[in-house]
């Protein structure tokens, strides 16, 4: 055969088809190969909670993961969930310890464990305010007011109220200062009505009915009075200590102390609470909020409230949720829809501590008046000195 034969063979020859498609196909192999646009789009459709896990696999998803451009496209894209957060503290111990739930990859998920965990996250170092409130709006928590004092009195001793207002921003996980209370304020009692914060009591200023509530919009990032003030507080209190409590509920502010009132932000005006003291029931044990329905937990039974029902009705369901029973308190959190259970066993092995278990459960209403409860998960998420226990915690939410 001729070369020009061989050669005009040799173009004319098919190559078999996986050795074609090699040669001829540059699609990428990896998710690593997309652009940064690409990325950003794809990982804002994941759970925050997978995020500690994405950004272990490199310096670019960690740069991602970690960049304020990926919550606004979380909101764009309406994949804002709600994240679970505790505060904890520990006895002779000034600094408060932020905790955060995550999937852990390297725990493994199975029908006794949900590989779901408790992780630490920066935390103010002292001085800092003590017996402040915690609430949550939107993306931030604040924490507001409470005592200052110096390092040599760690106990409470001659500490002052303080207006001091701390802001955790929940996306970064960084602390800054926010617009200071115009009164200083100690045990004084924090509810969020209408994505505003309600600040009532704890003053030592208490003939003025406008210096009694203060209220903040995180909007306009300002502080305000109520219309046509009032002060309602416990007359066999000491005016200067826990003096009132108060729930925000479909859209109002109720107050629980030597009279039993509900005020309605829109309307401008104060009325008894009426057959709604029902929900004052709540504020001696555990209790949230999770889509205006009033949720608490007592001597363990949980019951829910909402107007409609004029009565406290029993959650139905919970199958497989462990008896706890026997525990005095545990927390609840609205977790976007459902409500998260938080409660603490101590574990006495070769070395003692205290075990925090946490239970994720989903609500359905049925027949128009009753709630049932479904039981996702529930696992041990955080192991702590023996020492510390939920009495002395705070377990919110925020939107992230």
């Amino acid at each position: 055969m001729s070369s020009t034969s061989r050669s005009s063979a040799a173009t004319n020859r098919k190559d078999p088809p996986g050795k074609k498609n090699k040669q001829m196909t540059t699609e990428p192999n990896s998710i690593g190969s997309l652009s940064n646009d690409l990325l950003l789009n794809c990982f804002a459709r994941v759970s925050r909670m997978y995020y500690p896990a994405l950004s272990r696999v490199s310096k670019r998803f960690r740069s991602i993961v970690t960049s304020p451009e990926i919550y606004h496209t979380r909101s764009l894209l309406n994949r804002t969930e709600k994240c679970l957060y505790l505060c904890l503290r520990f006895p002779f111990d000034n600094n408060t310890h932020w905790f955060t739930l995550y999937q852990n990859p390297n725990r493994s998920v199975s029908n006794k464990s949900s590989g779901k965990v408790l992780v630490q996250i920066p935390s103010p170092e002292y001085p800092l305010t003590q017996s402040s409130n915690l609430v949550a709006v939107g993306s931030n928590i604040y924490k507001i007011g409470g005592t200052v004092g110096d390092d040599f009195c760690p106990l409470g001793w001659d500490r002052k109220p303080s207006s001091k207002v701390s802001v955790l921003d929940c996306r970064s996980h960084t602390w800054r200062d926010g617009p200071r209370m115009r009164l200083d304020r100690k045990s004084s009692t924090t509810s969020v009505v209408d994505g505003k914060i309600y600040v009532t009591g704890g003053t030592k200023d208490t003939d003025n009915p406008s210096n009694w509530i203060e209220v903040f919009d995180p909007k306009t990032q300002s502080w305000g009075s109520v219309t046509n003030p009032r002060i309602v507080r416990l007359w066999e209190e000491e005016s200067y200590r826990r003096v009132v409590k108060s729930i925000g509920h479909e859209g109002k502010l109720y107050l629980f102390g030597d009279e039993f009132v509900v005020y309605n932000p829109e309307e401008g005006i104060w009325n008894p609470v009426g057959e709604d003291r029902l929900i004052g029931c709540a504020l001696k044990s555990s209790y949230c909020v999770i889509d205006n329905i009033l949720f608490y937990w007592d001597q363990g039974v949980f019951k829910w409230y909402d107007s409609k029902v004029p009565s406290w009705k029993e959650l139905k369901g919970l199958e497989g949720l462990p008896d706890f029973s026997h525990r005095e308190y545990c927390r609840l959190v609205d977790f976007g829809g459902k409500m998260a259970v938080l409660w603490d066993i101590w574990e006495c092995t070769s070395e003692a501590y205290m075990a925090i278990w946490c239970a994720e459960i989903s609500l359905e209403k049925r027949d128009g008046d009753e709630i049932w409860g479904k039981v996702e998960w529930f696992d041990t998420v955080l192991a702590v000195g023996a020492s510390c226990s939920l009495i002395n915690a705070n377990a919110l939410s925020a939107s992230v």
